[in-house]
């Protein structure tokens, strides 16, 4: 996955979140963690990232 997609990847799950509280707790990790996702502080694993997308009930979306 290239830096760009990277760097597109928080503001998408940002879009598509419920509850930051409801997301990290279906994907079994911190809110901080998952907050830290979103803000683009951090980067998810592919593997965490499409854990993430299931837990929204969407299919994968990073190219």
């Amino acid at each position: 996955m290239s830096k760009h997609t990277y760097n597109k990847s928080g503001r998408k799950l940002y879009q598509l979140r419920l509850i930051q509280n409801d997301v990290a707790e279906r994907c079994n990790m911190s809110v901080n963690y998952y907050g830290r996702i979103e803000r683009e502080e951090c980067n998810g694993s592919v593997d965490l990232l499409d854990k993430i997308l299931q837990a929204l009930g969407k299919e994968r979306i990073f190219k």
